[in-house]
């Protein structure tokens, strides 16, 4: 099993969570499942809130349980019986949420901290069930006067799947059945006659206005939504509620990086990667780890480990079914992977673990590249955005050290940091990043920097490698200042030899032994967090760049290492010399 991407604190929090979903389900609050007691994880998981005044209320989250106790199960083999949370949905889901209160001065009592959830898991691990039992609660359980809950989907009839399913629960409830009264529970509405909630359904296609005054939003299948207008709409009528909440359960899309769905999907990898903070955020991803080692899709394993419902909410058969289906049958395989097993189904596939890259933090002492022979790689941006330099020379061990410097706008600096929701400043302050005057990258400045680093660290810089896109000034400044300028197209066949010898390093790194030592760079962590490849067919990968109008993501420090090793993998290149030996994490 894999626990992959299980970034969330070891804190005090996730302890006692844990330790209260045993005390629950001995109690016969919630129910055990093999899933989670045979230690499966997610693939991804965001951190705990655990700021100043965080703090883990069992008696919250006990709360929505027996609220849930009141529902029935409407369909299958469950139908009629109590809806008993299971016990891994409380740890991904309940417990978290509900559980983790702080102090509000401007409200004065304890709230929740956590505003936005993103629950991505495959179909029939009762995703809409769910849904349907948490709109309920928010609407006529949650404590809150004149709540608006919506059941937000795409289009109408996707939209109408959880607030009916919520609906006919609520009439199969003897206790909200009375509290709601006849005219509570109409077919388009459902209407509290006490605290003057509501709930509806809500969808693109009935979205009139933004004037929304939302304390729970259920967005369900984000995928299918065609534009943001919806979850705009959700988001932005949040601001006068305590402890709004809005939930997004979801399956994989089939990688389209420009779709509503990717972009969120991209922030919850931000948090998940650590790049980014916000406590008010917390996502989940149950899916197949693709990365692992001896991954087979059709493997039970497999399986067991994307499907927490494997066995109770979904039937084991089933899931084997469709394994055989997808193994006999090509066309099939694509809608297997992103329904049963949650796998983006795209042309492109993540390059690096973060585990595994994170084994290269070692720092490497400046007076380890005096007198060495290093290569430079040259990644220009367009005028606005990141441009970056890695030197990068052989380690004795036969992998590479890195050094990279990154430049940015001082004018974008402010715009960059809210569009990606990433640390800028903090970077900025911390020399990680340098800033150029004005509103677009000074490309002087950047070949100043260069030389003096280079002169900093005592290299012999024999190559500098350049991608040729809009290069030719400061290919002719640096050629000027002495150095040997190569050209280096950013296709299969100029970049895949590189590629392969930098993944190599990367899958080939051990804690006592990394093979690619970065020095921890914030930066270009997170650009090997975000990179990509894509394979021709014929076994050739490359790196490919995110859209930059679309997309967050950014490779530029990626994309300079590949581009620089691709002279050290160059037959005429010569072997490292002896010198100082970097183990572990210190120099020796």
């Amino acid at each position: 099993m894999t626990t992959r991407g299980r970034t969330s604190s070891t804190s005090r929090h996730v302890a006692a969570i844990e330790a209260a979903i045993d005390d629950w389900v001995q109690q016969g609050l919630v129910e055990s499942t093999p899933w989670y007691r045979d230690g499966y994880r997610p693939l991804i998981e965001t951190p705990l809130p655990s700021g100043k005044g965080v703090y883990f209320e069992p008696a919250a989250v006990e709360r929505v349980l027996k609220f849930f106790l009141l529902l029935r199960h409407l369909i299958g083999r469950h139908v009629a019986q109590k809806f008993i949370l299971l016990d891994w949905q409380v740890r991904y889901l309940i417990a978290p949420v509900f559980g983790l209160l702080r102090f509000n001065e401007e409200i004065g009592r304890a709230v929740r901290v956590i505003r936005t959830v993103w629950f991505e898991i495959p179909r029939k691990n009762g995703k809409s069930t769910l849904c349907s039992g948490l709109a309920l609660y928010l609407f006529a359980a949650d404590r809150e006067a004149g709540a608006e809950v919506y059941a937000a989907a795409g289009d109408r009839a996707q939209a109408g799947i959880v607030f009916n399913a919520a609906a006919n629960m609520a009439r199969g409830c003897a206790a909200l059945r009375k509290r709601l009264g006849k005219r509570g529970i109409q077919r388009k509405l459902l209407e509290h006659p006490h605290t003057n909630s509501i709930m509806r359904a809500l969808s693109s296609e009935g979205l009139r206005q933004h004037g929304l005054n939302v304390h729970g939003g259920l967005v369900d299948e984000v995928h299918v939504h065609k534009n943001p207008d919806v979850i705009d709409a959700l988001e932005t009528g949040t601001g006068s509620r305590a402890q709004p909440l809005i939930v997004f359960i979801t399956t994989a899309d089939d990688g389209d990086d420009t779709s509503v769905y990717a972009t969120k999907r991209e922030e919850v990898e931000r948090l998940a990667g650590r790049h980014a903070r916000d406590e008010t955020i917390y996502g989940v991803v149950f899916a197949a780890d693709t990365q692992a080692e001896g991954y087979d899709p059709y493997a039970e394993e497999t399986l067991r480990q994307a499907n927490p419902g494997f066995g109770v909410t979904v039937l084991a058969d089933y899931l084997r079914g469709k394994a055989e289906q997808a193994r006999r049958s090509p066309r099939q395989q694509n809608r297997y992977l992103r329904l049963h097993l949650n796998v983006r189904t795209k042309q492109t596939t993540r390059w690096f673990q973060l585990e595994r890259w994170d084994r290269g933090a070692a720092t490497v002492p400046l007076a380890w590249w005096k007198g060495r022979r290093a290569v430079g790689g040259l990644d220009l941006s367009s005028t606005s955005d990141l441009t970056a330099f890695v030197f990068v020379a052989r380690t004795e061990d036969g992998g590479y050290a890195l050094r990279p410097m990154f430049w940015l706008p001082e004018e974008r600096a402010d715009e960059m940091e809210r569009d990606h929701g990433l640390p800028f400043a903090e970077w900025v302050k911390a020399g990680l990043i340098r800033l150029t005057e004005g509103n677009i990258v000074d490309y002087s400045a950047v070949r100043d920097d260069i030389v003096a680093e280079a002169r900093k660290l005592g290299v012999t810089m024999t190559e500098i490698a350049y991608d040729p896109w809009n290069a030719t000034e400061t290919v002719q400044h640096l050629e000027k200042a002495g150095y040997t300028l190569v050209p280096v197209r950013q296709g299969w066949a100029s970049l895949s030899a590189a590629c392969k010898a930098l993944e190599r390093a990367v899958l080939g790194s051990t804690d006592d032994k990394p093979l690619v030592r970065h020095g921890g760079h914030a930066i270009l962590r997170w650009n090997a967090d975000c990179v990509e490849v894509r394979d021709d067919g014929n076994g050739n990968i490359r790196p490919v760049k995110p859209h930059r109008g679309t997309s967050t993501k950014r490779i530029d420090g990626i994309a300079a290492t590949v581009t620089a090793i691709t002279r050290l993998v160059a037959p005429e290149q010569p072997q490292p010399e002896p010198g100082i030996r970097i183990i572990g994490r210190r120099a020796a």
